[in-house]
């Protein structure tokens, strides 16, 4: 009785290592096509939009004033415990 014939493993893990290769550089160049594709405008473009942020005012400082106000305006006057408060006077 004649033996069938088998694959090689080493041919088959060359395929797969063949195929890992392949995928990720599909992946990859999917990947770097999408980035420069989003990856658009001219220097005229860049220079106006530098332009329109140097004529935008600042909304950090008053945010900021703000909350130090709130901060440095300290915490109100603390109530006395119940026991303090129910105690008759000079007691």
């Amino acid at each position: 009785m004649p033996l069938e014939p088998t694959a090689n493993p080493e041919q088959r893990s060359n395929r797969r290592v063949a195929s890992r290769i392949i995928g990720w550089s599909l992946a990859f160049g999917l990947i770097l096509g999408g980035m420069t594709a989003c990856a658009e405008g001219t220097s005229r473009d860049a220079e106006i939009g530098k332009q329109k942020d140097a004529e935008r005012t600042s909304v950090v400082t008053g945010v900021q004033a703000t909350s130090s106000a709130r901060l440095l305006a300290g915490s109100p006057e603390a109530t006395p415990p119940a026991a303090v408060r129910d105690s008759p006077p000079g007691s």
